[in-house]
């Protein structure tokens, strides 16, 4: 059956929303030379240096599956300009340049991951995991199997965090308020020597160190040697958040993004592997995906 104009423009709009262009992305031009059925306007419209033409025309062409229209796209230039004409019922009803103009740079923030639980993955969903090409960063706790474990996790290519939590079943790691002061220096001699990788730390939000009086004592000793020391929840930390909850805590966490905020969103491990699809359509709206270490360089908590 054939669509009206109307329907057509709608469901390109879908596309430019889905990478979210708006304000002045798309302009009409001008108006066709003569009459013909329901094209009352010729558009154009300027891509970002993010959003490559083709990658654009992919989500049209996919709003449109099953629809009873023809969609020709002519490419004018490499990657850079297409024509994209839509005709249902023999008739032309949509026509538009496209033009990717790769000055045009957005910033709607930057976003970064940090993951927790994987323990709680099969071997096969941890391996599936690792080879997602997104940053992240894994969030382990010290003790003798995720010092293993770090070798696997650079090796792809990711980033890992050490969580201090309350006690650490390894004592070598344990910082504690009853412990003589060398006992805590010589925890930390081992996180540094078993997690050489990292230039801070984040503590569990439950974990007595950070009410323990020598806390702010340790944290010295940490910036003694130029390790920093984080709550974890001094970033947007979703991991306790109930399941059915999370897909709106999520997507509230992006609308709070703009120009310039950076936002690291700690998250379960479990929901980043299932909701990666979801996630990674966040990209096109702008949003920079960044390493776990970049964003907590940038951003200044306590």
């Amino acid at each position: 059956m054939e669509i009206s104009a109307k329907e057509i423009h709608s469901l390109f709009l879908k596309s430019t929303e889905e990478f979210y262009l708006r304000d002045g992305y798309l302009k009409k031009i001008k108006s066709p030379k003569k009459k013909e059925d329901s094209l009352t306007a010729i558009y154009r419209l300027t891509l970002p240096y993010d959003v490559p033409v083709p990658v654009f025309l992919h989500s049209v062409f996919g709003n449109f599956k099953g629809k009873n229209v023809s969609i020709s796209s002519i490419e004018t230039a490499l990657n850079r300009r297409s024509v994209l004409e839509i005709s249902s019922g023999a008739k032309r009803k949509f026509y538009s340049e496209i033009i990717q103009d790769t000055s045009l740079h957005r910033d709607n923030g930057s976003l970064a991951f940090a993951l927790t639980d994987y323990e709680q993955l099969t071997e096969e969903e941890i391996n599936k995991l690792l080879r997602i090409p997104e940053n992240f960063a894994l969030i382990l706790h010290p003790q003798k199997e995720s010092v293993e474990f770090t070798k696997v996790i650079l090796n792809a290519r990711k980033e890992y965090i050490v969580e201090l939590t309350a006690s650490s079943p390894n004592s070598e790691f344990t910082f504690a308020e009853r412990f003589p002061f060398i006992r805590n220096r010589l925890a930390l001699n081992s996180l540094s020597r078993y997690y050489p990788g990292n230039s801070f730390f984040f503590v569990h939000p439950l974990s007595t160190l950070l009410s323990s009086t020598v806390y702010d004592k340790i944290r010295n000793e940490f910036t003694k040697r130029k390790y920093m020391l984080y709550s974890s929840n001094s970033f947007t930390n979703l991991a306790d958040v109930k399941e059915d909850e999370m897909d709106k805590r999520f997507y509230g966490e992006i609308e709070k993004l703009g120009e310039g905020k950076i936002k690291l969103l700690i998250l379960p491990a479990d929901y980043f592997l299932a909701s990666i699809d979801k996630i990674k359509i966040v990209r096109k709206r702008g949003i920079r995906f960044i390493p776990a270490s970049t964003a907590v360089m940038h951003l200044k908590v306590k």
